[in-house]
Protein backbone atom coordinates (compact mmCIF):
# COMPACT_ATOMS: atom_id res chain seq x y z
CA UNK A 1 0.00 0.00 0.00
CA UNK A 2 2.81 2.71 0.73
CA UNK A 3 4.46 1.56 -2.29
CA UNK A 4 1.12 2.40 -4.58
CA UNK A 5 0.44 5.35 -2.12
CA UNK A 6 3.94 6.76 -3.45
CA UNK A 7 3.89 5.61 -7.22
CA UNK A 8 0.31 7.57 -7.04
CA UNK A 9 1.80 11.00 -5.82
CA UNK A 10 4.79 10.55 -8.16
CA UNK A 11 2.47 10.32 -10.54
CA UNK A 12 0.06 13.28 -10.09
CA UNK A 13 3.60 15.04 -9.27
CA UNK A 14 5.16 14.57 -12.63
CA UNK A 15 1.18 14.96 -14.13
CA UNK A 16 1.06 18.61 -12.75
CA UNK A 17 4.60 19.23 -13.70
CA UNK A 18 3.74 18.36 -17.42
CA UNK A 19 0.51 20.37 -16.97
CA UNK A 20 2.87 23.94 -15.27
CA UNK A 21 5.51 23.04 -18.24
CA UNK A 22 2.60 22.87 -20.88
CA UNK A 23 0.98 25.76 -19.62
CA UNK A 24 4.71 28.04 -19.17
CA UNK A 25 3.36 31.58 -18.48
CA UNK A 26 0.57 32.66 -16.40
CA UNK A 27 0.44 36.02 -16.75
CA UNK A 28 2.48 38.92 -18.01
CA UNK A 29 4.59 39.38 -15.14
CA UNK A 30 5.64 35.66 -16.07
CA UNK A 31 7.46 37.83 -18.82
CA UNK A 32 9.00 40.78 -16.76
CA UNK A 33 6.51 42.77 -18.09
CA UNK A 34 8.07 43.09 -20.90
CA UNK A 35 6.21 41.42 -23.25
CA UNK A 36 2.50 40.04 -23.21
CA UNK A 37 1.49 36.28 -22.05
CA UNK A 38 0.01 34.09 -24.73
CA UNK A 39 -2.51 32.07 -22.88
CA UNK A 40 -3.08 29.60 -25.88
CA UNK A 41 0.57 28.66 -26.37
CA UNK A 42 2.00 29.51 -23.07
CA UNK A 43 4.83 31.50 -23.89
CA UNK A 44 5.57 35.28 -24.01
CA UNK A 45 5.52 37.66 -26.98
CA UNK A 46 7.97 39.64 -25.76
CA UNK A 47 8.41 43.68 -26.67
CA UNK A 48 10.60 44.84 -28.71
CA UNK A 49 14.50 44.90 -27.77
CA UNK A 50 13.65 42.55 -24.97
CA UNK A 51 14.32 38.45 -25.15
CA UNK A 52 14.10 35.22 -23.45
CA UNK A 53 11.51 32.99 -22.43
CA UNK A 54 10.12 35.55 -19.92
CA UNK A 55 11.61 38.78 -21.62
CA UNK A 56 14.01 39.19 -19.14
CA UNK A 57 16.99 39.58 -21.33
CA UNK A 58 18.08 42.83 -23.64
CA UNK A 59 18.39 41.90 -26.84
CA UNK A 60 21.72 43.13 -27.43
CA UNK A 61 23.71 43.55 -30.78
CA UNK A 62 27.34 43.87 -31.64
CA UNK A 63 28.52 47.72 -30.96
CA UNK A 64 30.47 49.46 -33.20
CA UNK A 65 34.48 50.21 -31.96
CA UNK A 66 34.95 53.72 -30.49
CA UNK A 67 30.57 54.00 -29.93
CA UNK A 68 29.62 56.37 -26.88
CA UNK A 69 32.35 58.83 -25.75
CA UNK A 70 36.16 57.62 -24.85
CA UNK A 71 38.68 60.34 -24.10
CA UNK A 72 40.89 57.87 -22.30
CA UNK A 73 43.74 58.42 -24.30
CA UNK A 74 43.17 62.37 -24.35
CA UNK A 75 45.90 64.26 -22.38
CA UNK A 76 47.04 67.56 -21.59
CA UNK A 77 50.04 69.34 -19.99
CA UNK A 78 48.55 70.24 -16.92
CA UNK A 79 47.11 66.90 -16.21
CA UNK A 80 48.21 65.43 -12.83
CA UNK A 81 48.81 61.88 -14.29
CA UNK A 82 48.52 60.02 -18.50
CA UNK A 83 45.43 58.41 -17.99
CA UNK A 84 43.21 60.65 -20.18
CA UNK A 85 39.92 61.93 -19.12
CA UNK A 86 37.78 59.02 -17.62
CA UNK A 87 33.83 59.08 -17.73
CA UNK A 88 31.28 57.20 -16.42
CA UNK A 89 28.12 56.06 -17.87
CA UNK A 90 25.72 59.24 -18.94
CA UNK A 91 22.19 59.69 -21.06
CA UNK A 92 21.06 60.36 -24.58
CA UNK A 93 19.19 63.32 -25.48
CA UNK A 94 18.10 64.25 -29.06
CA UNK A 95 18.21 67.61 -29.65
CA UNK A 96 14.76 68.95 -29.63
CA UNK A 97 14.91 71.70 -32.74
CA UNK A 98 18.00 69.81 -34.40
CA UNK A 99 17.01 65.96 -35.02
CA UNK A 100 20.26 65.21 -36.21
CA UNK A 101 22.19 66.12 -33.30
CA UNK A 102 22.30 63.53 -29.88
CA UNK A 103 23.82 65.16 -26.73
CA UNK A 104 25.54 62.66 -24.43
CA UNK A 105 25.52 64.15 -20.52
CA UNK A 106 28.37 62.39 -18.82
CA UNK A 107 30.03 62.58 -15.77
CA UNK A 108 33.81 62.64 -16.54
CA UNK A 109 37.07 63.00 -14.16
CA UNK A 110 39.63 65.36 -15.98
CA UNK A 111 42.78 65.83 -15.43
CA UNK A 112 43.71 62.44 -15.63
CA UNK A 113 42.60 60.54 -12.13
CA UNK A 114 41.14 57.41 -13.78
CA UNK A 115 37.81 56.05 -11.80
CA UNK A 116 39.16 56.72 -8.70
CA UNK A 117 39.28 60.04 -8.67
CA UNK A 118 35.67 60.02 -9.16
CA UNK A 119 35.69 62.04 -5.98
CA UNK A 120 36.46 64.73 -5.87
CA UNK A 121 36.92 65.24 -9.27
CA UNK A 122 33.39 64.34 -11.18
CA UNK A 123 32.29 66.88 -13.69
CA UNK A 124 29.23 67.06 -15.26
CA UNK A 125 30.31 67.57 -19.39
CA UNK A 126 27.85 67.53 -22.69
CA UNK A 127 29.31 65.64 -25.97
CA UNK A 128 27.76 65.56 -29.35
CA UNK A 129 27.11 63.35 -32.12
CA UNK A 130 25.69 64.27 -35.66
CA UNK A 131 26.26 60.24 -36.49
CA UNK A 132 23.23 59.05 -34.44
CA UNK A 133 22.28 57.85 -30.81
CA UNK A 134 25.46 55.69 -30.42
CA UNK A 135 28.19 58.34 -31.06
CA UNK A 136 30.99 58.50 -31.62
CA UNK A 137 30.35 61.51 -29.05
CA UNK A 138 32.78 64.32 -29.11
CA UNK A 139 33.42 66.84 -26.03
CA UNK A 140 31.34 70.38 -26.08
CA UNK A 141 31.21 71.84 -22.82
CA UNK A 142 31.20 71.54 -19.44
CA UNK A 143 27.93 72.13 -17.82
CA UNK A 144 28.36 71.43 -14.17
CA UNK A 145 31.79 71.93 -12.23
CA UNK A 146 33.27 69.55 -9.59
CA UNK A 147 32.27 68.03 -7.52
CA UNK A 148 29.01 66.89 -9.48
CA UNK A 149 28.97 63.40 -10.01
CA UNK A 150 25.39 60.48 -11.18
CA UNK A 151 24.27 62.89 -13.54
CA UNK A 152 20.75 62.19 -15.04
CA UNK A 153 18.67 64.72 -17.28
CA UNK A 154 15.08 64.40 -18.64
CA UNK A 155 12.68 66.67 -20.25
CA UNK A 156 9.72 67.50 -17.96
CA UNK A 157 6.71 68.39 -20.42
CA UNK A 158 4.82 69.96 -17.75
CA UNK A 159 7.94 72.40 -16.64
CA UNK A 160 8.79 72.82 -20.42
CA UNK A 161 12.71 72.24 -19.14
CA UNK A 162 15.57 69.87 -18.51
CA UNK A 163 15.78 68.53 -15.21
CA UNK A 164 19.38 67.64 -13.95
CA UNK A 165 19.63 65.30 -10.95
CA UNK A 166 23.22 65.02 -9.71
CA UNK A 167 25.14 64.33 -6.26
CA UNK A 168 27.38 66.52 -5.27
CA UNK A 169 28.83 69.60 -3.77
CA UNK A 170 30.47 72.68 -4.97
CA UNK A 171 34.40 72.68 -4.21
CA UNK A 172 37.80 72.96 -5.65
CA UNK A 173 40.09 70.04 -6.73
CA UNK A 174 42.84 69.29 -5.21
CA UNK A 175 46.42 69.48 -6.97
CA UNK A 176 46.81 65.63 -6.95
CA UNK A 177 45.00 62.43 -7.89
CA UNK A 178 43.29 61.72 -4.57
CA UNK A 179 40.35 60.84 -3.29
CA UNK A 180 38.08 61.91 -0.87
CA UNK A 181 34.79 61.21 1.09
CA UNK A 182 31.20 63.37 1.40
CA UNK A 183 28.53 62.43 2.63
CA UNK A 184 25.69 61.77 -0.73
CA UNK A 185 22.62 64.45 -1.57
CA UNK A 186 20.49 64.30 -4.38
CA UNK A 187 20.42 67.92 -6.01
CA UNK A 188 18.35 69.03 -8.96
CA UNK A 189 18.88 71.54 -11.65
CA UNK A 190 17.09 73.08 -14.56
CA UNK A 191 17.54 74.78 -17.78
CA UNK A 192 15.36 75.08 -21.34
CA UNK A 193 18.26 73.43 -23.13
CA UNK A 194 20.69 70.76 -23.35
CA UNK A 195 23.39 73.28 -23.43
CA UNK A 196 21.92 75.65 -20.36
CA UNK A 197 22.25 78.34 -18.57
CA UNK A 198 21.95 75.89 -16.29
CA UNK A 199 20.21 76.98 -12.53
CA UNK A 200 21.93 76.42 -9.63
CA UNK A 201 21.76 73.16 -7.68
CA UNK A 202 19.12 72.78 -5.06
CA UNK A 203 19.20 70.31 -2.18
CA UNK A 204 16.59 67.67 -1.92
CA UNK A 205 17.27 64.50 -0.36
CA UNK A 206 19.98 62.27 1.39
CA UNK A 207 20.80 59.57 -1.31
CA UNK A 208 22.75 58.59 -4.14
CA UNK A 209 22.55 57.66 -7.58
CA UNK A 210 19.40 59.54 -8.52
CA UNK A 211 16.72 58.21 -11.16
CA UNK A 212 13.73 60.58 -11.82
CA UNK A 213 10.82 59.89 -13.75
CA UNK A 214 8.00 62.59 -14.62
CA UNK A 215 4.56 61.19 -14.33
CA UNK A 216 3.27 63.69 -16.67
CA UNK A 217 1.19 62.14 -19.65
CA UNK A 218 -1.25 63.55 -22.19
CA UNK A 219 -4.52 62.45 -20.42
CA UNK A 220 -2.83 63.54 -16.70
CA UNK A 221 -0.35 66.62 -17.43
CA UNK A 222 0.80 66.80 -14.08
CA UNK A 223 3.71 68.34 -12.65
CA UNK A 224 4.74 65.12 -10.49
CA UNK A 225 7.37 63.56 -10.38
CA UNK A 226 9.05 60.18 -9.66
CA UNK A 227 12.11 59.76 -8.00
CA UNK A 228 14.40 56.83 -7.41
CA UNK A 229 17.61 56.59 -5.40
CA UNK A 230 20.24 53.83 -4.32
CA UNK A 231 19.09 50.65 -2.58
CA UNK A 232 15.77 51.14 -4.91
CA UNK A 233 13.83 53.85 -2.73
CA UNK A 234 11.29 55.52 -4.68
CA UNK A 235 10.02 58.79 -3.89
CA UNK A 236 7.38 61.53 -5.19
CA UNK A 237 6.69 64.70 -5.31
CA UNK A 238 4.26 67.42 -6.36
CA UNK A 239 6.74 69.53 -8.51
CA UNK A 240 10.52 68.60 -9.30
CA UNK A 241 11.60 71.33 -6.70
CA UNK A 242 10.27 68.96 -3.68
CA UNK A 243 9.53 68.20 -1.36
CA UNK A 244 10.25 64.21 -1.81
CA UNK A 245 7.95 61.70 -0.10
CA UNK A 246 9.35 58.37 0.05
CA UNK A 247 5.89 56.23 -1.35
CA UNK A 248 8.21 52.39 -1.58
CA UNK A 249 11.28 50.78 0.21
CA UNK A 250 11.57 47.10 -1.14
CA UNK A 251 10.88 44.50 1.29
CA UNK A 252 13.93 42.08 0.85
CA UNK A 253 17.48 42.56 2.32
CA UNK A 254 19.00 45.24 0.32
CA UNK A 255 22.43 45.40 2.27
CA UNK A 256 25.98 44.84 0.94
CA UNK A 257 26.84 41.43 0.06
CA UNK A 258 23.16 40.34 0.27
CA UNK A 259 21.86 38.20 -3.04
CA UNK A 260 19.36 41.43 -3.97
CA UNK A 261 22.16 43.98 -3.68
CA UNK A 262 21.87 46.77 -6.16
CA UNK A 263 23.21 50.28 -7.26
CA UNK A 264 22.44 52.71 -10.10
CA UNK A 265 18.97 52.05 -10.71
CA UNK A 266 17.32 53.54 -13.88
CA UNK A 267 13.33 53.66 -13.48
CA UNK A 268 10.85 54.40 -16.43
CA UNK A 269 7.59 54.00 -17.36
CA UNK A 270 6.70 51.54 -20.13
CA UNK A 271 4.12 52.20 -22.87
CA UNK A 272 1.66 50.16 -20.73
CA UNK A 273 1.94 52.16 -17.50
CA UNK A 274 4.01 49.30 -16.14
CA UNK A 275 7.54 49.89 -13.94
CA UNK A 276 10.49 49.06 -14.97
CA UNK A 277 14.03 49.36 -12.56
CA UNK A 278 17.30 48.77 -14.42
CA UNK A 279 20.16 48.17 -12.27
CA UNK A 280 24.08 47.20 -11.46
CA UNK A 281 23.34 43.96 -9.73
CA UNK A 282 26.31 43.29 -7.51
CA UNK A 283 26.11 39.59 -7.41
CA UNK A 284 29.46 38.47 -8.30
CA UNK A 285 30.71 40.49 -5.90
CA UNK A 286 28.73 39.44 -3.51
CA UNK A 287 29.42 35.51 -4.21
CA UNK A 288 32.64 35.38 -5.42
CA UNK A 289 33.97 39.17 -4.72
CA UNK A 290 34.28 39.54 -8.28
CA UNK A 291 32.84 42.54 -10.26
CA UNK A 292 32.17 40.40 -13.59
CA UNK A 293 30.46 38.93 -15.32
CA UNK A 294 26.93 39.18 -13.95
CA UNK A 295 26.44 42.71 -13.60
CA UNK A 296 22.56 43.97 -14.84
CA UNK A 297 19.65 43.28 -13.01
CA UNK A 298 16.11 43.83 -13.73
CA UNK A 299 12.99 44.98 -11.19
CA UNK A 300 9.17 45.51 -12.16
CA UNK A 301 5.75 46.41 -10.77
CA UNK A 302 1.93 46.94 -12.42
CA UNK A 303 2.58 50.51 -10.37
CA UNK A 304 5.30 52.98 -8.44
CA UNK A 305 4.26 51.79 -4.93
CA UNK A 306 2.85 48.19 -5.71
CA UNK A 307 4.90 45.07 -5.78
CA UNK A 308 8.13 44.81 -6.92
CA UNK A 309 9.98 41.74 -8.56
CA UNK A 310 13.50 40.85 -8.76
CA UNK A 311 14.01 37.53 -10.60
CA UNK A 312 17.88 37.78 -9.71
CA UNK A 313 18.83 36.52 -13.04
CA UNK A 314 21.59 39.03 -14.98
CA UNK A 315 19.54 40.58 -17.98
CA UNK A 316 23.52 41.25 -19.54
CA UNK A 317 26.62 40.64 -18.45
CA UNK A 318 30.05 42.38 -18.75
CA UNK A 319 31.06 40.60 -22.81
CA UNK A 320 30.09 42.63 -25.44
CA UNK A 321 30.61 41.65 -28.97
CA UNK A 322 31.53 44.19 -31.77
CA UNK A 323 30.66 44.64 -35.17
CA UNK A 324 34.68 43.97 -36.49
CA UNK A 325 33.50 40.62 -35.28
CA UNK A 326 35.73 41.03 -31.66
CA UNK A 327 34.87 40.86 -28.07
CA UNK A 328 35.44 43.00 -25.09
CA UNK A 329 35.09 40.92 -21.36
CA UNK A 330 34.92 44.41 -19.24
CA UNK A 331 36.27 44.61 -15.42
CA UNK A 332 33.24 46.45 -14.42
CA UNK A 333 29.88 47.39 -16.70
CA UNK A 334 27.32 49.56 -14.32
CA UNK A 335 25.81 52.59 -14.43
CA UNK A 336 23.12 51.04 -16.84
CA UNK A 337 20.76 53.95 -18.56
CA UNK A 338 18.58 52.94 -21.54
CA UNK A 339 17.76 55.29 -24.78
CA UNK A 340 14.38 54.76 -25.74
CA UNK A 341 12.13 55.44 -28.68
CA UNK A 342 10.09 58.40 -29.45
CA UNK A 343 7.30 56.90 -31.31
CA UNK A 344 5.52 56.68 -27.82
CA UNK A 345 6.38 52.83 -27.39
CA UNK A 346 9.28 53.89 -25.47
CA UNK A 347 10.79 50.50 -27.51
CA UNK A 348 14.88 50.33 -25.99
CA UNK A 349 17.10 50.92 -28.50
CA UNK A 350 20.44 51.52 -27.20
CA UNK A 351 22.17 50.46 -23.53
CA UNK A 352 24.65 53.23 -21.81
CA UNK A 353 27.25 51.66 -19.60
CA UNK A 354 30.15 53.04 -17.76
CA UNK A 355 32.61 50.25 -18.99
CA UNK A 356 36.56 50.03 -17.26
CA UNK A 357 38.75 47.27 -18.77
CA UNK A 358 41.16 44.50 -16.50
CA UNK A 359 44.24 46.17 -15.48
CA UNK A 360 43.37 49.96 -16.43
CA UNK A 361 42.22 52.56 -13.94
CA UNK A 362 41.15 53.89 -16.67
CA UNK A 363 37.11 54.06 -17.77
CA UNK A 364 34.92 55.38 -20.36
CA UNK A 365 31.17 55.25 -21.82
CA UNK A 366 30.10 52.59 -24.02
CA UNK A 367 26.81 52.71 -25.97
CA UNK A 368 25.81 49.37 -27.28
CA UNK A 369 22.30 49.06 -29.89
CA UNK A 370 19.52 46.77 -28.86
CA UNK A 371 17.26 44.88 -31.10
CA UNK A 372 16.56 45.34 -35.15
CA UNK A 373 15.50 49.01 -34.69
CA UNK A 374 18.82 50.29 -33.38
CA UNK A 375 20.99 52.14 -35.93
CA UNK A 376 24.75 51.85 -36.09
Amino acid sequence: MHVLTSLRVALVFFATAGISAAQGCVGDEDCSLNGICCRSSGKCKCDPGWQSDDCGMLDLLPAARWSGYNYTNFTLSDFYSTKGNSSWGGNIIQDRQDKGLFHLIIDQFPRGCGLSGWRPFSTVIRAESRTGPAGPYHYAQELLGTFRHNAKVIWSPADQMYLMYTIGIETETPDTCKSYKWANNVSVSSAPDARGPWAPSDRLLDGTNPTPWPLWSEDNPTSEIALGVEDNFLYSADSFGGPYKLIKSMPWNTSDYSDHWTEDPFLWRDKRGNWHILCHWMIDIAERHEKYPRVGGHLFSRSLAGKWSFKLQAVYNTTVHFTDGGRTDYYRRERPRLYFSDDGNLTPLYLINGVQEFNSSASYTLVQPIGSRAKL
